[in-house]
């Protein structure tokens, strides 16, 4: 049983064990399809197994975790289609959203991603576990910046829900090395530059290219979107396609 808590302690307990987990399994430390049994995850976190409980219960809405009538939650799972779904409506809605910082974006907006992107280029690329953290911030409030002068909080709501779906595809594939002959930071230079002329057609076309390239990389390195591997003779089944 847990401790008698106050409701605002008890809501404290909740959120702490929500924020953890969502952190965990955007960042891969819980794996896709993986079991989330409550009194692990409590000696994990030091919380009760009440708010553990209505933390997953909170995460099944954001589509982080799946609940399972008499089995309980698990993470959940990633596949090679979801993800291509997740970058074509990325796509779309901050290519919406973009157009409509553009447009209504002031001068506070323009220095507002400026900053972002000198702290960006300031930052090393994460060519490594330990640079990984400091860049994702940066890279973060970058994304963030090219689209907080549309006005919408409702975009900008949808607009971080698809950015941290698609900050889970890229930490599961665990790139630490730069892709040959991509230079990301010249394509965030792009998209600035882009932004601040107000040239909206350029800026959708550069956004489009740096997430379909980035999705590309992460289908082609992550372990758990990897089609099967092909049965041995005898086996009773055709080897997969190149084009699975």
């Amino acid at each position: 049983m847990d401790p008698v808590a106050t409701p605002s302690s008890a809501k404290s307990l909740t959120s702490q064990a929500f924020e953890q987990l969502r952190a965990d399994i955007l960042g891969g430390a819980l794996r896709p399809s993986e079991r989330l049994r409550i009194q692990s995850l409590s000696e994990r976190y030091q919380v009760g197994p009440t708010a553990i409980r209505e933390a997953l219960s909170r995460l099944v809405p954001e589509g982080l975790v799946e609940s399972e009538e008499q089995r309980g939650f698990c993470v959940a799972a990633v596949s090679r289609e979801e993800l291509m779904d997740l970058t074509t409506t990325r796509v779309a809605i901050e290519g919406l959203a973009l157009s409509q910082a553009l447009e209504k974006g002031g001068v506070a907006w323009e220095s507002r991603l400026l900053s972002a992107y000198h702290l960006l280029s300031r930052t090393p690329a994460p060519t490594n576990e330990a640079h990984h953290g400091p860049w994702a911030v940066a890279h973060r409030a970058f994304h963030e910046a090219l689209v907080d002068g549309c006005g919408s909080p409702w975009m900008l709501r949808v607009c971080g829900l698809l950015y941290d779906k698609s900050e889970r595809y890229r930490n599961l594939a665990e790139i630490y090395t730069r892709p040959k002959g991509r230079d990301t930071f010249n394509e965030h230079r792009q998209l600035m530059e882009a932004a601040m002329a107000r040239d909206i057609a350029k800026v959708q076309q550069l956004l489009h290219g740096h997430y379909w390239e980035t999705t590309e990389i992460v289908l082609a390195t992550s372990p758990a979107l990897q089609p099967p591997a092909p049965r041995g003779p005898g086996r009773g089944r055709r080897p997969a396609s190149a084009s699975a």
